[in-house]
This record gives C-alpha cells, sequence and structure tokens, in this order.
C-alpha cells in the first residue's frame, strides 16, 4: 500500500527536480524485524515510516535512506542524540541535521518535504533578523518541538 497518492508522487517528483541542489541523507533509526517480538519493546510505527520513507527516496535520486538499528547501532544513535525511535535524521553537506521522532505523515509531511528541500540547499526560510540571532549563539542547545495529531 503507498502512503503517498500518485498524484502527490508526481508534484514530489517535480518540485524535488526543480528544487533539490545537493544530496540529502535520511538516517533512520529502527528496530529491525525479527519473527521473534519482545512483548512490550515493539516500534508500533516503526515499518510504516520506514515504507514513507522508501517512497520519499524513491522520488529523487539526490535524497538517500540509510537504515540503522537501534539496538546494534546504539553507540551512533547516541552521539546523534537518537532517544527512542522511530527517529530520522536529515542530514546534508552543510552544518546541522534535523531529527524527526516518531512518523513524519499527516501535517508532518509538509515539514518533512521543506526539511528537505532547505538541507539539500543548506538555507533556511528565517527572517535575516532570526538568522543574525542565531549566529551569535555560542553554545549548543537543546530545542524540542512537540506535535500531536488532533
Amino acid at each position: 500500500m503507498a502512503f503517498i497518492s500518485p498524484q502527490d508522487q508526481q508534484t514530489l517528483r517535480t518540485l524535488f527536480s526543480q528544487e533539490l541542489q545537493n544530496d540529502v541523507t535520511l538516517l533512520y533509526f529502527t528496530q529491525l524485524e525479527s519473527v521473534m517480538r519482545v512483548r512490550g519493546q515493539e516500534c508500533t510505527t516503526c515499518k510504516d515510516t520506514r515504507e514513507l520513507l522508501e517512497e520519499v527516496t524513491g522520488l529523487s535520486e539526490k535524497i538517500h535512506l540509510t537504515v540503522k538499528d537501534f539496538v546494534q547501532d546504539e553507540p551512533e544513535a547516541q552521539r546523534l542524540g537518537v532517544t527512542h525511535i522511530p527517529a530520522t535524521i536529515l542530514q546534508g553537506s552543510a552544518k546541522g541535521a534535523v531529527r524527526f521522532f516518531g512518523v513524519p505523515a499527516g501535517y508532518e509531511f509538509s515539514t518533512l518535504i521543506e526539511d528537505i528541500l532547505d538541507i539539500s540547499k543548506g538555507t533556511t526560510k528565517l527572517h535575516s533578523t532570526t538568522q543574525e540571532a542565531v549566529s551569535k549563539i555560542d553554545h549548543d542547545l537543546h530545542i524540542q518541538v512537540f506535535v500531536t495529531p488532533t
């Protein structure tokens, strides 16, 4: 079952072909599928998230998906601040990255697409005064944005 309709896939292909400048990697931390299940440790949305990300990466040669196991790749997960799954980290050639926890679907899907475009360009649509203020930050910050579907 496709998450993205054929019409929306074509719209995204066109958008990506016109707007993507540099490659973007979606680093996806998940629980690898197994025939054995440990009760209470299932990731109920990991499979859907992976399928959605596979659809997105299939729409442009500039978008790449790397799948990591949250347990086996724990040192890398810790280094990247991945505390739970599903987790998707968007990376490009520019400094910084964007992390999504959970399924980037619904209203968050458009945020995922915009972030892919921004990371590909190495820019954001932040106002110049905001960019100037951010450039003056000289220490690490931990910012979290929580979204819940309604």
